[in-house]
């Protein structure tokens, strides 16, 4: 087919007809078919007007210098891009699974977000907690590392130390950072830079049995909390006051509570040395030891029972007071909605302190769009969308707008964890973590166990973890933080 006999304005119908790609082939023809037609009148007109003399010699490179470009030009031309058709930027987003609302949430935030940006396709995969962190390390030490990822807190500085992490400071604005409570902000602070944002935050606090309680009142102290817990007490019935973690996941944790109460910490100010067996961290210990063994007011074998075991518990009815997180009351009124509960402070000592816990969302350096990354970041922290994960997940909102909602302040479970985040503490952020909080699980164990008394268990701990800390750091699988 030829372009020759094509009335000018009908190339866009011949174009629908045959395609772009071999109008374009057409076009090119065209071009080289004008320009050697030019070259042959020219050489004609010559021979008519000179028929005795014949083309000289010296007018052959004139018309191939004419002929050659054209033939080079239309033969390189870049192919254009069909009409309409947009450049697209792919997002690969890494997201941890908190319950079987996660993959349905993020599908939706998917296809909110591809349709607000069609030029920016994103793929969230999304993968057990369990399985997570394996996972990303997998994919860093392959250098195929995601976007963005949300991870533990906890585990941040492993990758900081790795240079994979970009820092969010030059991205995040001082209007949008004025969005977030402050604290939560404060989880992600690594070395002197912001390297997350708050995607799921979390507090501890006591849940209580008003039932079992009867008139007494949520104990604010230590002496009030053994005083109240016997009183619940009723072997007979399988019933105990308080219930202590000796297992798995935040073991250490449980003991931190007391500690932290107490005026302790876990290592000095520049994380070079544990300090946890401070004479304050010692008579945490030996607190939480005899409220087992001393005054039985207990479950009598606390090494038996995680997180998990003591909230089935404190369903069932047989515990009157516990320490968990904010995504139990939640829990509670779906299993057993008749349990009269409420949700108080941890009982303090010399203060009264909670644990704060933040995963975040971080972007890695190897991000080739950071722009289309960030653009993705700032959807998924609108107010109304970050309302629902809160709502979904029961977990505290980081947004000051989200906080301030009538959902959250009509809410008495709300704004009782609200109210402790500013008394939260974060575990210490340091490449060995997961090793350290290890070695003081152990040691709490041993002493709740009876093998070691308070003091040399935490002692014992305190060399192990002095020598973890004069270790170089090396990634290590965790738990998930929240």
């Amino acid at each position: 087919m030829s372009l020759d006999n094509i009335p000018p304005g009908q190339t866009d119908t011949l174009a629908a007809s045959v395609g772009t790609p071999k109008l374009t082939l057409l076009r090119r023809g065209r071009i080289i078919r004008h320009v050697w037609y030019a070259s042959k009148c020219a050489a004609v007109s010559y021979l008519n007007e000179h028929p005795s003399r014949g083309f000289p010699m010296r007018y052959w490179p004139l018309i191939v210098l004419v002929t050659i470009p054209a033939l080079l030009f239309t033969g390189c031309a870049k192919k254009s891009e069909p009409a309409g058709k947009q450049q697209t930027t792919s997002l690969k987003f890494l997201a941890m699974e908190y319950d079987t609302n996660t993959r349905p949430f993020m599908e939706k935030v998917k296809q909110q977000f591809e349709a607000a940006n069609p030029d920016i396709k994103l793929d969230i995969e999304v993968v057990d907690w369990n399985l997570g962190k394996d996972k990303l390390a997998t994919l860093v030490a392959a250098n195929n590392a995601p976007d963005l990822a949300n991870i533990a807190t906890i585990w941040l500085p492993e990758y900081v130390n790795l240079d994979v992490v970009e820092p969010m400071d030059s991205y995040l604005s001082p209007e949008m950072r004025d969005r977030f409570l402050p604290v939560t902000l404060h989880g992600a602070e690594y070395q002197g830079k912001l390297y997350g944002l708050p995607i799921a935050v979390s507090a501890r606090a006591m849940y209580y049995n008003k039932d079992l309680l009867g008139n007494n009142k949520p104990p604010t102290n230590w002496q009030e909390l053994v005083t109240v817990a016997k009183k619940c007490t009723d072997t007979t019935k399988g019933v105990y006051g308080f219930g202590i973690q000796g297992s798995k996941v935040e073991t250490d944790v449980y003991w931190y509570y007391f500690l932290w109460a107490n005026g302790g910490q876990i290592l000095s100010p520049d994380g070079k040395e544990a300090i946890f067996n401070s004479p304050a961290g010692v008579e945490a210990l030996q607190f939480v030891c005899d409220l087992v063994s001393k005054e039985k007011c207990t479950e009598p074998e606390p090494t038996a029972y995680d997180r998990e075991g003591l909230q089935e518990m404190f369903k069932a009815g047989k515990l009157a007071m516990t320490i968990t997180g904010p995504w139990f009351w939640k829990m509670l009124k779906k299993d057993v909605p008749n349990l009269h509960y409420g949700v108080a402070p941890i009982p303090g000592n010399k203060q009264q302190k909670t644990m704060a816990v933040t995963d975040n969302l971080i972007m890695f350096k190897s991000c080739k769009d950071k722009q289309a990354a960030w653009k993705f970041i700032e959807f998924f922290y609108k107010p109304e969308l970050r309302q629902e994960w809160a709502e979904t997940f029961g977990m505290i909102p980081e947004l000051k707008s989200v906080a301030q909602s009538d959902f959250i302040k009509q809410s008495p479970e709300w704004t009782t964890f609200l109210s402790l985040l500013d008394s939260g503490v974060f575990v210490p952020l340091h490449p060995r973590w997961t090793a350290i909080a290890k070695e003081i699980e152990v040691g709490v164990q041993q002493a709740l166990l009876g093998e070691k008394t308070p003091k040399a268990a935490l002692d014992a701990a305190k060399t192990r973890v002095d020598a973890l800390l004069k270790e170089p750091a090396t990634p290590a699988s965790t738990a998930p933080a929240s």
